[in-house]
């Protein structure tokens, strides 16, 4: 197979060809079945993941942050410290704890815009670039209190972006995680940074901040919350701003749907329903188009990838009438999932956001339900979906409404 992303999309193909589950190895099955994703992963299945998945956490995490990571972890599985992770950490994510949120990703959205006007203003815009910077600068200011730079630098700092685009050649894939926190480039950097945010807020006398790093920091030792940061910047900086790439791209291809989407934006600043070109959680909440636009794009590309796997319990299980045995891996290709036609209709494969507008309730929540497995589910349901789709959502109506010429009326001087 090729690189990782186009290998997914080959296995979807055999999924759709074969069924579900196909079996594409000795004893490895491949699934788009959202009820058995859900069973999978559900609080109380047995399911644990694969001898495979288990050696690659274990081998990235030792290699990337071994020096800060507690070495009594890796003596249990990863499933088993994912969940005691989750349960000491989970509602740190939330963002409910967090004073400053909102008002950090709209400061940073605000760099977003004027680094667009003043630097592109009529030039090709890099969108994968200044995306990244976007995704990084919010989530390091809300982990730490203060952003990394990358929109005053104007630059890739640290190599991180050219770095980071290394994990997409399965060749390099162990070798990339060897950067150590004296590293002055690349992930090394970024350990660096978090290990001098959490090692102030260790510090005796230290000010107890209303932030995330302040409250992951609850119940956890200085070398697991030095661990959680790196990792947190890890996860949620490239997810995010893959969803944002991706959706632009989709929208770019897609006049019709792009034009209602700004119409939409139109007629909320026109009704008073948009107070500020920075729109607020609140009001970006109500503009259903571009929830169905952004939903729409991370169902047929979701930002994550690779097959992760599970294998099926000790007694083995039976699920929809099918009897996996035991030891059996079972991978979840999330491409599949959500390009189900039973799901999405038989143009699964087009990006039309007016789907979303469906006038049954049942058949929407079906839409989401299944779209939502992007983010996981249950005990593996990503921790930060609520901070990443904020983000996701003010960009586009930030982007929609400030990249105008001429002057935006009552949006003048928010």
């Amino acid at each position: 197979m090729g690189s990782w992303p186009s290998a997914n999309y080959e296995v979807e193909a055999d999924s759709y060809d074969a069924g579900s589950p196909a079996r594409i190895g000795p004893s490895l099955l491949v699934t788009d079945d959202p009820e058995l994703l859900r069973h999978m992963s559900a609080p109380r299945a047995n399911h644990i993941f694969s001898e495979r998945d288990e050696r690659r956490h274990a081998e990235m995490r030792s290699k990337t942050i071994g020096a800060v990571n507690p070495p009594e972890l890796y003596a249990f599985p990863v499933t088993l410290v994912l969940m005691v992770l989750i349960v000491l950490t989970g509602d740190k994510y939330s963002g409910k704890e967090v004073d400053a949120l909102e008002s950090d990703i709209d400061e940073n959205l605000q760099r977003l815009l004027a680094l667009i006007r003043r630097q592109y203003n009529g030039k090709p815009l890099d969108m994968s670039l200044v995306a990244s910077f976007f995704t990084l600068d919010v989530l390091s200011q809300i982990a730490f209190g203060d952003a990394f730079g990358f929109f005053a630098a104007k630059r890739d700092l640290y190599n991180l972006n050219e770095i980071a685009n290394q994990f997409f050649k399965p060749a390099d894939a162990e070798t990339m995680g060897s950067e150590r926190h004296r590293d002055e480039f690349g992930q090394g950097r970024i350990i660096g940074i978090a290990q001098k945010a959490v090692a102030e807020r260790y510090r005796p006398g230290a000010k107890v901040k209303r932030d995330i790093l302040g409250h992951v920091a609850k119940g956890l030792s200085q070398t697991q919350v030095e661990a959680e940061s790196h990792l947190q910047i890890i996860a949620g900086s490239d997810s995010t701003s893959s969803a944002l790439r991706i959706t632009m791209m989709l929208l770019i291809g897609s006049p019709v749907a792009s034009q209602k989407l700004v119409t939409e934006i139109d007629r909320a600043v026109a009704n008073g329903k948009i107070s500020c070109q920075i729109v607020r959680c609140s009001e970006a909440a109500e503009l259903e188009y571009l929830s169905a636009c952004i939903w729409e794009g991370i169902r047929m590309f979701p930002p994550l990838f690779g097959l992760l796997s599970n294998l099926a319990p000790p007694e083995g299980g039976t699920v929809n009438g099918v009897f996996f045995p035991p030891g059996t891996e079972v991978a979840f290709c999330c491409e599949g999932v959500g390009r189900r036609t039973d799901v999405f209709g038989a143009d699964a494969d087009l990006y039309r956001p007016d789907r979303w507008l469906q006038p049954d309730p049942e058949v929407k929540a079906r839409y989401l339900r299944t779209a939502d497995l992007t983010f996981g589910s249950g005990r593996l349901a990503c921790l930060g979906k609520s901070i990443a789709m904020m983000e996701v959502h003010k960009a586009f109506v930030g982007a929609a409404s400030g990249l105008r010429t001429g002057p935006r009326g009552s949006n003048q001087g928010c």
